[in-house]
């Protein structure tokens, strides 16, 4: 019990002396596609469009350098879904005038996501950062589900002026890496995305 004590007093006292606490809120635009771990003929392929974040994140200093990072974020984005289940073969066995291929599913994916990150500054204005992220899917869809436990890494910068300040955060990020669900098909969302947005440290 005392040694426990002592750690938590550690704890608090290094968190004290070290870097502020702060909250962030920002907003994020990615270049993002589902991966598969194999490709396979005769399924639907999907092309994600207009993805965007928005989140915040509140950075609890446990030394000079380093913080704990949990936070919560809304992804949205746009599916645009084709079957190519053997229309290529049917379209050149068969009259191509005779023969349509059917309009492509447009759908949406919306995941509520955990992040719980391990941020490193350094240089007074540059930080790395990276750790799991736990997500929830919002609504249904003929995808596979995007819950469970993926990942964050990142490299930002930030510029305060007084107890504020501005950032940027280009990072990658995949969804789903470890499924909570077990589907046929491993379809993981992944992205290359910056977030943007303003700070303010306690």
């Amino acid at each position: 019990m005392n040694q426990l004590l002592l750690f938590l007093f550690s704890v608090i006292t290094v968190s004290t002396y070290a870097q502020k606490s702060s909250l962030r809120i920002f907003y994020g635009f990615a270049d993002a596609e589902l991966l598969e771990s194999e490709d396979l003929d005769g399924v639907s392929n999907s092309e994600v469009e207009n993805l965007f974040e928005l989140g915040m994140e509140y950075t609890i200093p446990i030394s000079a350098k380093l913080s704990i990072v949990p936070g919560l974020t809304y992804t949205k984005t746009d599916l645009q879904t084709s079957s190519t289940l053997y229309y290529d073969l049917l379209s050149s066995y068969y009259n191509e005038s005779n023969y349509t291929q059917p309009a492509p599913l447009l759908e949406e994916i919306e995941l509520l996501s955990i992040p719980i990150l391990v941020e490193f500054s350094f240089w007074n204005y540059f930080f790395v950062n990276g750790g799991p992220v736990v997500s929830f899917q919002l609504n249904d869809n003929n995808i596979n589900s995007q819950e469970g436990i993926g990942y964050h890494l990142g490299f930002g910068g930030q510029y305060n002026f007084g107890d504020f300040f501005v950032f940027a955060n280009p990072y990658f990020k995949q969804f789903s890496t470890i499924d909570f669900k077990d589907e046929n098909r491993d379809l993981n969302l992944s992205q290359f995305g910056v977030h943007v947005g303003l700070g303010y440290q306690f």
